[in-house]
């Protein structure tokens, strides 16, 4: 039964690929996108890119403006779908040592390529015009990120993009959501 209705998706989506012409196909469109972009930086250079470059502004503000939704509605509906109790705390857990190890991973694959290449080792700084950098902001302690994690006003946190403090927010509204009676859970992850 499962394998029917796997390979009834597959087909299904097979078949709404092959009735579109190839021209509206997204991978389609991205590359020629790129290549048309290509193109017109090799012809017209600078004076291209002054003529052009709203639109890249543009499509990063879009970015920017989908990204803090996109988070809040991804995780609250993913807690909720999760449920709570033991599986929720069993995903955290997975989740919290996947991030660990792949952070681990890239830090040792970082700090052995930066051995190996030296990058920086013989040239020539003797010309370079030497500035004083701004002082970068870090945290006192390990409890004052615990603190800001916890954000005072959720909107406000969504209004300056404290990325952290919206996780931490989404993931005490999908909980909640999971606490509800069965009716109300519903409703409330049909809003996600």
């Amino acid at each position: 039964m499962p394998s029917v209705f796997i390979s009834g998706i597959i087909g299904g989506m097979n078949n709404t690929l092959n009735t579109q012409p190839w021209y509206q196909r997204l991978h389609f469109q991205i590359l020629a996108a790129m290549l048309l972009g290509t193109l017109l930086g090799a012809v017209g250079g600078e004076t291209a890119a002054t003529y052009l470059g709203w639109m890249g502004t543009m499509f990063i503000r879009l970015l920017r403006m989908v990204i803090v939704p996109l988070i809040l509605s991804s995780i609250v509906s993913g807690v909720t779908a999760v449920g709570g109790g033991k599986s929720l705390g069993r995903l955290g857990a997975k989740t919290f040592i996947y991030y660990i190890s792949t952070s681990l991973l890239a830090i040792v694959v970082g700090l052995v390529l930066v051995n190996i290449i030296r990058p920086g080792v013989g040239a020539d700084l003797a010309g370079t015009v030497t500035r004083t950098l701004p002082e970068l902001q870090t945290p006192g302690s390990l409890g004052e990120i615990f603190f800001r994690l916890i954000p005072t006003n959720p909107f406000a946190a969504m209004v300056q993009g404290d990325m952290l403090a919206i996780i931490f927010f989404a993931l005490l509204v999908g909980v909640a959501i999971t606490q509800l009676p069965e009716a109300r859970r519903v409703r409330m992850r049909s809003g996600f």
